[in-house]
């Protein structure tokens, strides 16, 4: 068993992240990274960090076999512990589908099949939490663990036409927090963090250059999103993972149960 603490990253390549492996790489810690993105794990390895990688192809990211199933959800979990011994950390992004992206628009419009696409949000969100929540009790109440979901802004404030996604959201949130208090005396941390006009290349109206982890390129597309921004700018994904990293590398042991917004003010208008 490493004598380091041991972080998991969900999703490794998307969102915030891979600038949170870097941070907690720095920070002393030893990292398994699910489906990382190209040139990632060369990068961790420099940084000192030992680095177990679980590919896409094993544990998909999305359809039956994704790491928000059981089995996918417990490969990840199994795969830290028989190479490190133990987990500490999680940063967990659980897929919802590409369904689940679609379930925008006005309930009265809205189809069956995108009622029914809410449920994967509750469902992946609990079976990557069983089966990481075990792991940690194994720690002992004095070392714990930490785990971050990264959920989303459109849970925290009513928005006409994302009344199905923003209620899928609002649940997810409220799982999150509900489970936290459930180990929060077994020393376990669970928190949930959102994001809003915070983006990376993949945001869905970015053009696939507009972004890197810690820069963006404006142009005409950002215009709507900095208008919604009390900052009057877009956030990044360094700038999440600055605030993300104190609720995962153990500096932090009181913070629980809470769901905190990255938006720049937007949940708050």
């Amino acid at each position: 068993m490493t004598t380091r603490r041991v972080a998991l990253l969900q999703h490794a390549g998307g969102l915030a992240n891979p600038s949170l492996a870097r941070r907690l790489a720095r920070s002393g810690h030893d990292l398994v990274v699910h489906a990382p993105r190209e040139g990632m794990v060369a990068e961790l390895l420099s940084l000192g960090a030992s680095v177990e990688v679980i590919d896409a192809d094993e544990v998909p990211l999305e359809g039956p076999r994704s790491s928000g199933m059981p089995e996918g959800a417990h490969i990840l979990v199994e795969r830290t512990l028989a190479r490190f011994g133990r987990l500490d950390a999680a940063a967990l992004i659980p897929p919802f589908g590409s369904s689940v992206g679609s379930i925008r628009g006005r309930l009265l419009d809205a189809p069956r099949e995108h009622i029914a696409a809410m449920g994967p949000f509750l469902e992946t969100t609990s079976h990557i939490l069983r089966a990481v929540i075990p792991a940690m009790q194994a720690n002992g109440r004095e070392s714990g663990g930490q785990i971050l979901v990264f959920t989303s802004d459109s849970g925290a404030r009513p928005e006409a036409g994302w009344s199905l996604y923003g209620a899928a959201r609002a649940g997810q949130n409220f799982l999150v927090r509900a489970v936290a208090l459930e180990h929060a005396a077994e020393g376990i941390q669970i928190n949930a963090l959102g994001s809003k006009n915070a983006i990376t290349a993949g945001f869905p109206y970015a053009p696939p250059d507009a972004a890197t982890d810690g820069e963006i390129t404006l142009g005409d597309w950002a215009k709507p999103l900095m208008d919604q921004s009390p900052m009057g700018r877009l956030g990044t994904m360094e700038e999440i993972a600055a605030f993300a990293i104190s609720l995962l590398d153990g500096s932090n042991r009181f913070q629980t149960a809470q769901y905190f917004s990255f938006s720049g003010g937007w949940s708050e208008l």
